[in-house]
This record gives structure tokens, C-alpha cells and sequence, in this order.
């Protein structure tokens, strides 16, 4: 089935088991070293970082937007995230990998105590299908016959459940894995594929280039699997 992406995401969020930043004599202190990663690679507007004071200490925090509110980078005591929106190609991946390379080794600089506990990648599609709605109607109706499998997608998974919406896990590796297929509900795409991974704290994928790694991985097995042919 032939499709091209009309749009793709990437939501990257790390989870610390307590607060780590409570060392800090102004949670602002923070906002420096943030702001020093991303202005030698492009400038930043003025207003684009926002100190959170928050109602407690938990939900103090700063917030990053760049790229007309499609980039948003925020940092929180008990941890942080990346929101990557409407990306459109490869290479707007890749830059939206390296300024989250950027933001985290800017918050891991902060860290002296903070322990992860876990660590979730998501990337959603968009997909425009050649054969149109009634292709993707049918994809779905035969995963929802599709029997149960030890690992449908070929990605060493040891445990699925559900279909349309697998749960895949490995436990042996410490990282568990979510594919959800469904009609897309935007009017410019017939399809909507999401692929998640979540890392636990002893995964060997222990760093951010080894889980886009892993992700990518996944990713190409799952539409290799769904008969997929991207444009």
C-alpha cells in the first residue's frame, strides 16, 4: 500500500523517580544553561522562555517554545520533555533529535542526585494512503482478525496484547513498545499510525541516540509488517 507522510511528531519525556533539581538555590538558575544550548545554534526570541513558579514546588518549571509554538521544551522538577510538532521530512527529524540532544544535556548538566526512572519516546504519523480510506478500513479490519502472535512485528518482543493497538515488551531489555493503527482524524490523511517506547532504568538503550535508534528500528519493522510503502 502506497503513502506519504503528511505529518509526524515527536514527544520525548524523562521521568525522574524524585525531584532532582531541589539543590538549586532558584529553580530560574535553570533557564541560563537551556538558554546557551539552543542560542549558539539559532537566536531565540525574547519571550521564549518562561520561568513557572507553579502553585507547589513540584510544578515549578521552565518552558521553551520555539519555531511558532511547534517546538516546546520544558523542564520540571521531577523531570522533562520535548514536544516536536508537524515535522515533515527526514532531515526535520534529525534537527529536531539534535536540539533534544541539546535541551537534555542542558538539564543533565543540573543533575547531581536525580535518578530516572524512565524514559518514553512518541512519534505519531499522518499518513495519506494512495488507495484512499476504504485501503486503510480494510488494513484495519484485518488486524482486528489477525491472530494472536508471539511478535507480529518482528521487533523481539517477548509479550503482545490487544490488536489495532499492540503492547509489545521486552523484559530481558527493559523497554515495552505501543503500535496504534487507526483512520486518521485529520481531513489532509487517511491514516494514523502512533509508535511509543518507554525505557526502563535498566535498559541497555541508555542514551537518547540509542532509543531514537531503537525507535527507528521498531518503526521500519512495524511498516515493513503493515505492507506499508512510504513516499
Amino acid at each position: 500500500m502506497k503513502t506519504q507522510i503528511a505529518r509526524f511528531d515527536m514527544h520525548y519525556e524523562v521521568v525522574f523517580s524524585r525531584p532532582a533539581f531541589s539543590h538549586l538555590a532558584s529553580f530560574s538558575q535553570i533557564i541560563e544553561p537551556i538558554y546557551d544550548a539552543f542560542s549558539a545554534d539559532f537566536p531565540i526570541p525574547s519571550d521564549a522562555i518562561k520561568l513557572e513558579d507553579g502553585n507547589t514546588i513540584a510544578t515549578a518549571g521552565v518552558t521553551l517554545t520555539l519555531f511558532s509554538g511547534l517546538s516546546v521544551f520544558e523542564a520540571r522538577l521531577d523531570g522533562y520533555k520535548a514536544d516536536i510538532l508537524n515535522l515533515r521530512t527526514t532531515e526535520d527529524f534529525d534537527q529536531a533529535k539534535r536540539h533534544t540532544t541539546f535541551f537534555e544535556s542542558a538539564i543533565l548538566g543540573f543533575l547531581t542526585d536525580g535518578i530516572p526512572k524512565r524514559w518514553r519516546l512518541v512519534t505519531p504519523y499522518w499518513l495519506t494512503v494512495e488507495e484512499g480510506m476504504d485501503a486503510v478500513g480494510h488494513l484495519i479490519r484485518r488486524l482486528t482478525w489477525l491472530p494472536e502472535s508471539h511478535d507480529p512485528f518482528e521487533i523481539s518482543s517477548n509479550k503482545v496484547d490487544s490488536q489495532v493497538r499492540f503492547d509489545c515488551s521486552n523484559t530481558e531489555d527493559q523497554w515495552t513498545a505501543r503500535i496504534t493503527v487507526d483512520k486518521s482524524a485529520i481531513p489532509n490523511a487517511h491514516l494514523f499510525l502512533e509508535i511509543s517506547s518507554q525505557y526502563e532504568t535498566d535498559s541497555h538503550f541508555n542514551n537518547f541516540d540509542k532509543r531514537t535508534e531503537h525507535l527507528s528500528m521498531v518503526t521500519k519493522s512495524v511498516i515493513d509488517k503493515l505492507g506499508l510503502v512510504v513516499e
